[in-house]
């Protein structure tokens, strides 16, 4: 008797749910007919003007009591979407670190779907999405087997002698270097190799901060949930974790922070390596070059010691490096990728970058630590700008 009442709760619950979600689903429907007619509401205004924002974070770095637009602009999102559709472009940008390990296993259908010009018209005027970045076709795995690279997982550390565990470091991947600039991935491996380290690279997580900046915000929390299982028991093993891309490291120590106290140790690769190189004497020199570094926003504002950090490294060998003063690239992520944000990130690159990137006193001279800085000087100017751990490498392979 209770087991059947028990089942005929439980159908009821079920029953319940499934009505509340058609029933916000309509009211969604109804209210975005309601707006698209000219309805007021205030909440439209805010998000207008929300989506202006690039989530640079300048703001926290330059206001006085630290206002993190980005934060709220999320949780605004959130909330604004429980009461709106949203647009498709932000469900294909959430699901990128999801799906982008299936599609890299056959990437040549996805590359020829982000290179066809019918393909690339439909996703502008369907989804609201334009220049999409294609996939590596040599692929990360392949690559690192070649090097004879390990995974980071419980068994290869353990398997670790005293020695090598003293040397070791370990590569937390992010979704656009892995997949879009592997080469950057396994030149950081060469150059760690060379100068006498043991690397393994942890098995591929979402990061989950696509999800925060379009306010996925519970689907962002149950990602980083479970990101946070993996680096926790990578942390406690006690190898150093080093992160490529600044956006998506800092990522572990400021929009992580509201998910959880408890925190791994994921590094900018120059805020570990300029200690450990120095533990390593290197012999030999090469001549003196002079490079010139354009440094991501993310970076700038939320680990603005670490710059220096870089010409550091570049003095220990030899080299000079220069930072460039420059605003915002005008890609920020995904936002110069949107559609409706064509115009504006274009504007906000011809703003200080263009002219740097197309100054003949720094041909070849210039070196990018952000994913989105590269992939919008690429394609903006056609110009291919190394990051300062490829510079680095070719100097070491010098000695």
């Amino acid at each position: 008797m209770l087991s059947q009442q028990g089942s005929d709760l439980n159908q009821e619950a079920e029953q319940i749910r499934g009505a509340s979600v058609f029933s916000g689903l309509t009211a969604r429907v109804r209210n975005t007919f309601r707006r698209n007619r000219g309805e007021y509401d205030f909440s439209n205004e805010v998000h207008e003007a929300m989506m202006g924002c690039l989530a640079c974070k300048s703001c926290v770095a330059q206001c006085p009591i630290k206002v993190n637009v980005p934060d709220f602009r999320a949780r605004f999102l959130e909330v604004y979407y429980g009461r709106y559709l949203r647009p498709m472009k932000d469900y294909l940008v959430g699901s990128l670190e999801f799906m982008i390990p299936s599609l890299s296993r056959f990437p040549a259908p996805y590359n020829w779907a982000m290179r066809n010009t019918f393909m690339r018209a439909a996703m502008k005027s369907l989804v609201g999405m334009v220049d999409s970045p294609v996939i590596c076709r040599h692929s990360l795995r392949q690559g690192l087997r070649e090097r004879s690279i390990d995974w980071a997982t419980e068994a290869s550390i353990l398997s670790l002698t005293p020695a090598q565990r003293d040397r070791s470091v370990v590569i937390v991947q992010d979704a656009f270097t892995s997949y879009f600039e592997t080469q950057l991935v396994l030149d950081l491996v060469d150059l760690l190799s060379l100068l006498g380290f043991n690397v393994l690279v942890a098995p591929f997580m979402p990061n989950g901060k696509p999800l925060h900046v379009h306010g996925f915000m519970q689907a962002f929390n149950k990602a980083a949930e479970k990101n946070l299982t993996l680096l926790r028991a990578l942390d406690e093993t006690g190898l150093p974790l080093v992160g490529i891309d600044p956006s998506m490291t800092l990522t572990y120590r400021s929009e992580y922070k509201d998910v959880s106290d408890d925190l791994p140790n994921v590094m900018l690769i120059q805020e570990w390596l300029v200690e450990a190189i120095q533990q390593r004497p290197l012999t030999g020199s090469v001549p003196q070059h002079s490079f010139k570094l354009l440094a991501h926003c993310t970076e700038k504002t939320s680990a603005a010691a670490s710059i220096r950090q870089w010409q550091t490294l570049f003095g220990y060998l030899g080299q000079e490096l220069e930072v460039l003063s420059t605003g915002c690239c005008g890609m920020s992520g995904t936002f110069g990728h949107e559609a409706q944000n064509y115009k504006l990130s274009k504007e906000i690159y011809a703003l200080s970058w263009s002219e740097i990137v197309n100054s003949p006193a720094h041909k070849g001279q210039l070196l990018a630590t952000g994913y989105s800085c590269r992939s919008q000087v690429k394609r903006l100017d056609n110009q291919m700008l190394l990051h300062p751990v490829q510079a680095l490498l070719s100097v070491v392979q010098k000695l």
